[in-house]
């Protein structure tokens, strides 16, 4: 799993992809994966307060940019994989 090769640990890359709510996270990587779940689930209720929430964690405007774009990025590829899929 690139998360697992990424992180240089196996088991929280699995904690993470079963349920990151309930993997062993610092405090930034839980914002992040907060504002991923958010802009997954539901982009349209994304607001200047959440930018305000990470940017209090110390993230900057490129920093966030960066994350929306990685975030986009997977999903839109995700989508395309499992489109594909399903085709016969």
């Amino acid at each position: 799993m690139a998360l697992g090769r990424a992180a240089k640990d196996e088991q929280l890359a699995a904690q993470v992809a079963e349920d990151y709510t309930k993997a062993e996270l610092t405090e930034r990587e839980r914002l992040i994966a907060d504002f991923a779940a958010k802009v997954t689930r539901s982009p349209d209720t994304c607001s200047s307060r959440d930018l305000e929430v990470l940017r209090k964690a110390g993230f900057s405007d490129e920093d966030i940019l960066g994350m929306v774009g990685i975030i986009s990025y997977q999903n839109m590829t995700t989508r395309i994989m499992e489109s594909l899929s399903t085709v016969d």
